[in-house]
């Protein structure tokens, strides 16, 4: 009847570290996942969204500089050139958030996908340490 016990016990250690492994696989494709959405996160930023705001930015600048000139104030003699560098000044400053918002935005589900790969192997670990004490009840089964 031992062995039937040490049977069982040897069961459930394959059975623990099969579902650790099965645990890592699903963390690390979710791992996979999240790295992959930062991917394409920054190149939709780089490629799409970054160049419409600097294209938005330029039109607005053409637009104030033109209203500028026309209000019958000279560049250069003060208000209106400091209105315009202001404006420039408030465009880089807008620019420079977008982009710093778009890096966190990146790191953050960066380590969304390293926290995801770490846990991925901490379940695998787990199947395995939860293996070993069944395969001690399978030998002290089998002597007892």
């Amino acid at each position: 009847m031992a062995w039937i016990t040490a049977l069982g016990s040897i069961a459930a250690a394959q059975a623990s570290i099969q579902i650790g492994k099965y645990n890592a696989q699903m963390y690390s494709q979710q791992a996979a996942y999240q790295n992959a959405k930062a991917l394409q996160q920054e190149e939709v930023y780089n490629q799409l969204d970054r160049p419409r705001l600097v294209k938005q930015q330029n039109r607005d600048y053409s637009n104030f500089f033109v209203q500028t000139l026309m209000g019958g104030v000279e560049v250069g003699t003060g208000s209106a050139y400091e209105s315009l560098l202001e404006f420039q000044v408030n465009q880089k400053l807008d620019l420079d958030i977008a982009d710093y918002n778009q890096t966190i935005d990146n790191i953050d589900l960066r380590n969304q996908s390293l926290m995801l790969e770490a846990k991925g192997k901490g379940e695998a670990f787990k199947g395995r340490a939860l293996a070993g004490p069944e395969y001690i009840k399978a030998g002290a089964s089998l002597l007892g």
